[in-house]
């Protein structure tokens, strides 16, 4: 069984995955990301870090299995927390000068990650992967679900500066240095967009990479619909009086 490898020293590119109850989709992923870690390997160190957000399917046993060959490390948490707590504690534990973040359900490419990068590289602090742009695609997502993400993004664009076209996606690079500087409180989805809407007022430069979004193939979303759209209603309401009162957010807090 291969053991988990202790943080490097000098890691230049830290990949951060969130997982819950993800173990039907681990060995697609673990497969996936083989070619990728290689690649980024020729520009510095990596490290592959899994934030096991409690899952009480065996993740964790499976990516021990199939993540032979990668720089990886598993941080657990001992009940399940939520994506945005699950990035913070990525954040916390990765080393990385550089740090992308994406699904474990590989909804989004991650041979994209090379792509992310390279823009991150060009002097940006933060790069996300924009479905909703002109040259992004959606490939099977229902279309009620499809609607109710563009509407939001839609407010987005419209109560926050340097509009963007997707507000709500998890596949991302971040430069290490502005991390201290973003907001999340939420422990939830709407932390995704927490990080992101800080950046964008702290004047963080963020640039969009069109990206394709499709349906998962493994496993079942984490996410309640219902409840999800009225944090971000309410986080709206936040982002226009910050807007209003000239206000930008706190620093990030990590676990």
């Amino acid at each position: 069984m291969p053991r988990e490898v202790n943080k490097a020293p000098q890691v230049k590119t830290s990949l951060v995955i969130p997982c819950f109850n993800e173990a039907d989709g681990i060995p697609q992923l673990c497969e996936r990301l083989r070619p990728v870690a290689q690649t980024l390997r020729k520009d510095g160190e990596v490290e592959v870090v899994f934030v096991d957000d409690g899952s009480k399917d065996g993740t964790a046993d499976v990516i021990r299995v199939e993540a032979n060959g990668l720089p990886y490390r598993i941080v657990p948490h001992d009940r399940n927390r939520g994506i945005g707590a699950a990035l913070k504690t990525g954040f916390a534990a990765s080393v990385g000068e550089e740090v992308v973040t994406l699904d474990s359900d590989c909804t989004y490419d991650p041979e994209r990650v090379v792509d992310l990068l390279r823009l991150l590289r060009e002097g940006n602090d933060v790069v996300t992967g924009s479905p909703y742009h002109p040259k992004g695609e959606v490939v099977g997502v229902p279309g009620w679900r499809l609607l109710l993400s563009k509407g939001l993004s839609r407010l987005y664009w419209i109560i926050l500066p340097g509009r963007l076209y997707t507000y709500t996606s998890c596949f991302r690079a971040y430069r290490r240095s502005i991390l201290p500087s973003l907001t999340a409180e939420s422990d939830g989805f709407l932390g995704v967009t927490q990080l992101l809407a800080s950046a964008i007022l702290h004047g963080a430069r963020i640039a969009e990479l069109p990206a394709q979004l499709t349906s998962r193939r493994y496993g079942q979303s984490k996410i309640k619909v219902v409840k999800v759209s009225l944090s971000h209603l309410q986080y709206l309401g936040h982002l226009l009086v910050i807007r209003l009162s000239g206000r930008a957010g706190s620093p990030v807090s990590t676990p």
